[in-house]
C-alpha cells in the first residue's frame, strides 16, 4: 500500500508543474485559447539583425551587453513543446571578444618572419703553433735542428691556415613588428660546431727526400726569450684540432625618421635610411688540442716513445649596445639593403690551458687558468637581396660579416716558454692575457614571410 505522505507530495508536485505551465504560456504565448498555426511548433527560430546589441570596436572603452539583456520570444502552443530563442550579437570573427585581442590581432597582421640558412666560417688565420726562431725567418718553412748528439735534422713548425677553410652550417631566425614609428626586431642565430684540423703522419716525417721533414717542432721561449733548439720535437706524429661555435641574439629598434638626412617611405617606392638602435648578446667558444709524439732509441740516452698533449680552450661572453643605418631601395620586384651595425660593449672572457708530458714522459699534467673583462668594440656589415615573391613571402639571398675585437682565441693565449730553473717537469706552455680579433663570415639564403 502505498504511503499517503507519498500521494500528497505527488499531487503537489503535479500541481506546480501545472501552475509553471500556466504562467509560462501567459507571459510567452499568444493570448488564451488564440488559434496557432500547425507549423508554428516546430517552426525555425527567426533571425532579427536589429535585436543584438550595439558593440562597436574603436580606441575608446566598448560598452557590451549581458547575455540575459538581448530580446528573446516564445512561439508555440499551450500545450505542446515551448521553444525560446535569443538573438546573439553578431560574430565578428577572430580576436574581438575583447579590445585589447584587437590590439592583439594588428600586432600580428603587422609582423613578419625571416628564416634563413647561414655558411659561415671563422678561421683562426695564419698563427704559428709556438714561437719564432732565432734566425729570423719563417718557421713554416723547414729549417735544420741539430739534437744533443749533433745529428741535424729538418725540420719546420706547424700553423692554422688551413683550419676552419669550409665553414660551418647555422641558422638565423628574424620576427618584426611594423608599427608607424619604426619596426621592432629580435633576430636568433646560432652555428653548427666547426670542428677543423691540420695533421702530419709517419709518412710526412720521413725527412726530405721522401716526406716534408724529418720532424715537426713547437719552438718556445727560454725564460721570456728567442732562444735556439729549445722546445720540443715530435718525430712520430703530429696534429692540431681546433673547434669553434658562435651564437647570439639581439634586439634592435628601426626608426622610421625624416630627420638631418634619413629618408622613410611608407610602402614601396624609393630609397629608405632609416637609423636602428639595439643590444646584442654573442657568445663565442672555442677549443684547440695539439698532440704529437716523439722516440728516438739511438741517442746516447735512449728516448722511449711518449707523447704530448696541449689542450687549449676559451669563452667568450659579449654584452654590446650598438647603432646602425639600414639603406634600402626599395622596388615593386625586389629589394636591396646594406646594413652597417657598430657597437661598444664589454666581454667576459676566460680560458685555460692544459699541458701533458710536453717537456718529456716524465713532465706531468699542468692546467693554468686566466679569467678577466675587457672592452670590446664590435661591427657588422650584411649586404641583402629580397625578391617579392608574392605579396606575402620573399626570397632573401645576402653576404654578412661580423667582427669582434679583444677576444679570447686557444691559439692566442698560449704563453711558449721554458723555465731554466726547472726544464723537466717545471709548468712550461701557461694561459696568458693575450687577446685576438674574431670573424664571423659567409652566404645567407633564406624566406621571409608575413601575415596576411
Amino acid at each position: 500500500m502505498v504511503n499517503p505522505a507519498y500521494r500528497l507530495l505527488l499531487g503537489m508536485l503535479v500541481l506546480l508543474s501545472g501552475m509553471g505551465f500556466r504562467s509560462a504560456q501567459a507571459q510567452y504565448g499568444p493570448a488564451a485559447g488564440g488559434p496557432v498555426s500547425p507549423g508554428a511548433v516546430f517552426s525555425e527560430a527567426a533571425y532579427r539583425p536589429g535585436n543584438h546589441a550595439p558593440m562597436t570596436y574603436e580606441q575608446g572603452p566598448v560598452e557590451y551587453q549581458t547575455v540575459d539583456q538581448y530580446q528573446s520570444d516564445y512561439y508555440g502552443p499551450a500545450d505542446q513543446s515551448e521553444m525560446i530563442t535569443r538573438v546573439l550579437p553578431v560574430d565578428r570573427g577572430w580576436a574581438y571578444d575583447h579590445p585589447m585581442d584587437g590590439q592583439f590581432k594588428n600586432v600580428v597582421q603587422s609582423s613578419w618572419m625571416r628564416l634563413e640558412y647561414l655558411l659561415w666560417k671563422a678561421p683562426p688565420g695564419n698563427q704559428l703553433i709556438g714561437t719564432e726562431t732565432t734566425s729570423g725567418n719563417d718557421p713554416r718553412e723547414p729549417y735544420t735542428f741539430t739534437d744533443v748528439d749533433g745529428n741535424v735534422f729538418s725540420t719546420k713548425e706547424a700553423d692554422l691556415n688551413s683550419i676552419g677553410a669550409n665553414g660551418s652550417n647555422g641558422i638565423r631566425g628574424t620576427v618584426g613588428v611594423d608599427f608607424k614609428s619604426g619596426t621592432l626586431e629580435t633576430i636568433f642565430f646560432g652555428m653548427k660546431t666547426d670542428v677543423s684540423s691540420v695533421s702530419y703522419g709517419p709518412t710526412d716525417l720521413l725527412g726530405p727526400s721522401f716526406g716534408q721533414t724529418d720532424m715537426i717542432s713547437i719552438q718556445t721561449f727560454l725564460d721570456g726569450q728567442l732562444a735556439a733548439s729549445t722546445g720540443q720535437n715530435f718525430n712520430q706524429m703530429f696534429s692540431a684540432t681546433y673547434q669553434s661555435q658562435a651564437w647570439g641574439v639581439e634586439s634592435n629598434y628601426v626608426i622610421n625618421t625624416e630627420s638631418l638626412f634619413f629618408r622613410t617611405y611608407y610602402g614601396v617606392g624609393g630609397l629608405q635610411i632609416r637609423p636602428l638602435v639595439g643590444f646584442r648578446y654573442l657568445k663565442i667558444g672555442e677549443e684547440m688540442n695539439v698532440r704529437g709524439s716523439f722516440e728516438d732509441l739511438t741517442l746516447t740516452v735512449p728516448v722511449p716513445l711518449f707523447e704530448s698533449t696541449i689542450n687549449s680552450s676559451t669563452n667568450n661572453k659579449l654584452y654590446v649596445p650598438q647603432a646602425g643605418i639600414r639603406m634600402e631601395f626599395v622596388h615593386p620586384w625586389f629589394t636591396i639593403s646594406a646594413q652597417p651595425k657598430i657597437g661598444f660593449g664589454v666581454n667576459n672572457y676566460e680560458g685555460s690551458v692544459l699541458t701533458n708530458q710536453f717537456l718529456g714522459a716524465a713532465d706531468p699534467t699542468h692546467v693554468t687558468h686566466i679569467s678577466k673583462r675587457r672592452f670590446s668594440p664590435t661591427f657588422e656589415f650584411g649586404l641583402n637581396a629580397r625578391f617579392h615573391l608574392s605579396e606575402y613571402f620573399t626570397f632573401n639571398v645576402g653576404y654578412n660579416f661580423l667582427w669582434a675585437s679583444h677576444i679570447a682565441r686557444p691559439d692566442s693565449i698560449i704563453y711558449y716558454n721554458t723555465s731554466t730553473t726547472n726544464s723537466v717537469s717545471g709548468v712550461s706552455l701557461q694561459a696568458q692575457n693575450s687577446l685576438d680579433s674574431f670573424k664571423l663570415h659567409g652566404l645567407v639564403i633564406g624566406g621571409e614571410i608575413s601575415w596576411p
